[in-house]
């Protein structure tokens, strides 16, 4: 009996001790764990990087790492994902350049269609005021026309003599001077 007794003691002391020091111990560290975390500080992730030091520890933390791989691939699936989308952006922002390009080339064309065609009218306007030019010079007597002509620009003068008929032609280059009327005929037969 009296081991039984002492067994017994053995027993109560034991939990004394556990009750009097782990479980403040305990209490102490979570409530150090939990000051901690509330200041700022990731206990957690500073307990890995010092047990990754240990020799013994070291490959329980790295395997623990692997974990923050898969964190690591998805942030990266992520940053793709994201480029991805800006490449679709730029893309149909190009696509939205390239039509407003092709526009300004079709109006471009049709701006030089436009020109061409004021050009053309102001070849026949000027071709109507040569054709007036002309029929004003052949009811002119061929003395009051042909110094006149000798006056004129020779292209201009070619111009309206080449409207004029043919025999009012005639009789106007032979009141001009003769050099002045060799170089228009000559150019009426070039034309």
């Amino acid at each position: 009996m009296a081991k039984s007794t002492h067994t017994k003691k053995d027993k109560k002391s034991f939990l004394k001790i556990i009750t009097t020091i782990i479980f403040p111990l305990i209490f102490l560290i979570t409530l150090t764990l939990i000051v901690l975390t509330l200041s700022g500080v990731n206990v957690f992730e500073e307990a890995e990087r010092y047990a990754s030091r240990i020799p013994g520890l070291s490959s329980v933390a790295s395997s623990e790492g692997k974990d923050t791989d898969g964190g690591e691939m998805d942030r990266l699936n992520a940053v793709i994902a994201n480029k991805e989308a800006e490449v679709e952006e730029l893309q149909s922002e190009a696509d939205s350049k390239q039509s407003q390009i092709n526009e300004l080339e079709q109006q471009v064309v049709q701006l030089k269609a436009d020109l061409e065609e004021a050009v053309a009218e102001e070849g026949n306007n000027e071709d109507s005021k040569v054709s007036a030019m002309a029929r004003s010079f052949q009811e002119m007597d061929p003395e009051e026309a042909a110094p006149i002509l000798e006056s004129m620009n020779q292209n201009l003068a070619v111009q309206v003599l080449s409207e004029v008929a043919s025999e009012e032609k005639g009789e106007i280059l032979g009141q001009m001077d003769p050099e002045a009327a060799a170089n228009i005929a000559s150019m009426l037969i070039e034309e």
